[in-house]
């Protein structure tokens, strides 16, 4: 074998011509038959249109979605090759060998693709983000301005601030964030706000937006292009998937009949059988969600989210008892998780069975110590046993964990009230008001403290 069969496979792409004759064909053994047959289809498609670019081109789309990688760059390579006047191959192209790090490269293809289609608005969005990346900003903010030019909205402008952030221009990044913060409260829009105020030695609003912006979410827009590859997604997971955007978008007739056939093909997939519940729910069919789940438990009597979400139809029927035994049998199924013990301390705590519901929280608490509302739901059982110090700390604990729990603030301020510290709770409900999430309930809670502290002056 001579050394130029065993070079890298980057140094063969970037320098053997692309061998357009023939599609390329993989192994695909270790898919599904769904994957399998429509790989083979789509494979089958393109041999015998060798010179057609949309048929090489959809095979790549098959291949990136199934994943075989550089299976879908050598094939819209090969498409770009057959059709030289389709933006999308060099764009797909640009996704894949930016996810392989190889940025320069990316932004080469992305600049085929624009000169095709200059108004395409995703792209400009990418082409400053990685130009940003590679340290480039000047060009990075002449990119945001062609996308912002095109009309994309908060997506672009935020594009702009980072490329100020970079610049070392936190004032002026400030500037443009803190109205576009009102426009579009995203967590993506207030951790750069953070960042700007932290850098700019705000750090007391630093500290709040950023906690505003917990979220991971980065700043995002519509992509047609990357829309279009789902058609090429079979299996469970990618139509559960479908089934589960259509319902947050309030399309729930649209993911019914998927849901339905999945349950079909999967009457065991825990995943299916409560979504397709909840849809059910949604559309006002309560007696088909329930059946779902009871009939799902008579055959798989193992899902332990499929025991809680029937007992919260019993629960909502009055049937209390039922319902525990369904929260316990959850349990037993999966006693690590902490979701089933926050369930029972709620369902003990609408029966006023307090002491036993604490006992509940803190076994959820055990399992899991980062979330804020369980410890605000421990604390609010020592709010109503008038255990003001016990709750204290529990509110405290809830805004440890997570500084931008807005109720957690609120709560904290009300019991600190309730043992004279008006001042301390004054200033918990102003970082509640800063906060700018419940304002009614701001308001409330001061006027409650107000009224408190007048009624104690006045004895």
């Amino acid at each position: 074998m001579s050394l130029l069969s065993i070079a890298s496979d980057a140094c063969c792409e970037a320098e053997m011509p692309v061998p357009i004759e023939r599609p390329l064909a993989v192994a695909l053994d270790r898919l599904s038959p769904a994957q399998r047959e429509l790989l083979e289809d789509l494979l089958d498609k393109a041999r015998r249109e060798p010179m057609n670019g949309l048929r090489r081109g959809q095979l790549g789309m098959a291949y990136e979605t199934n994943g075989y990688p550089r299976a879908a760059l050598m094939s819209y390579r090969q498409a770009e090759e057959l059709d030289g006047q389709e933006p999308k191959w060099p764009y797909y192209q640009a996704f894949l060998l930016a996810g392989r790090g190889e940025l320069q490269r990316a932004l080469d293809a992305l600049d085929r693709s624009i000169r095709l289609d200059a108004k395409h608005v995703s792209s400009w969005m990418w082409k400053g983000t990685w130009l940003i990346e590679l340290g480039l900003v000047r060009q990075a903010d002449d990119a945001f301005s062609e996308a912002k030019g095109l009309g994309l909205g908060w997506a672009a402008t935020a594009g702009q601030a980072r490329v100020l952030l970079h610049q070392d221009r936190s004032d002026e990044a400030i500037a443009i964030l803190e109205p576009l913060s009102e426009e579009s409260p995203f967590p993506s829009v207030f951790q750069l706000l953070g960042r700007a105020y932290r850098e700019s030695g705000r750090l007391d609003e630093a500290r709040i937006s950023l906690a505003r912006g917990k979220s991971a979410q980065r700043i995002g827009w519509h992509d047609d292009r990357q829309e279009a590859k789902r058609a090429y997604e079979v299996g469970v997971t990618p139509r559960l998937q479908q089934a589960q955007r259509l319902i947050l978008l309030s399309k729930t007739e649209q993911a019914l009949p998927i849901l339905e056939a999945l349950v079909e093909a999967k009457p065991n997939d825990e995943r299916v059988i409560n979504t397709l519940s909840n849809a059910y729910v949604l559309m006002g069919r309560e007696d088909e969600a329930f059946a779902v789940l009871r009939n799902a438990l008579e055959q798989f009597p193992v899902h332990y989210r499929t025991h809680l979400n029937v007992a919260g139809v019993y629960e909502n029927r009055g049937d209390w008892k039922l319902a525990l035994q369904h929260i316990d049998a959850a349990i037993r199924l999966n006693p690590t998780v902490s979701l089933p013990y926050e369930k029972k301390g709620l369902l003990l705590q609408r029966q006023r069975r307090l002491v036993e519901a604490l006992d509940a929280f803190e076994l959820a608490l055990n399992r899991n110590a980062s979330d804020p509302h369980l410890f605000a739901r421990a604390g609010d059982i020592e709010a109503i046993l008038r255990r003001w110090l016990d709750a204290i700390e529990r509110y405290r604990d809830s805004i440890r964990v997570d500084p931008s729990y807005t109720l957690g603030h609120i709560k904290l301020g009300l019991s600190l009230a309730r043992t004279g510290q008006f001042e301390a709770a004054r200033n918990a409900l102003s970082v509640a008001a800063a906060l700018d999430t419940h304002e009614r309930d701001v308001q409330e809670a001061l006027a409650f403290v107000s009224g408190l502290e007048h009624k104690q002056n006045s004895k």
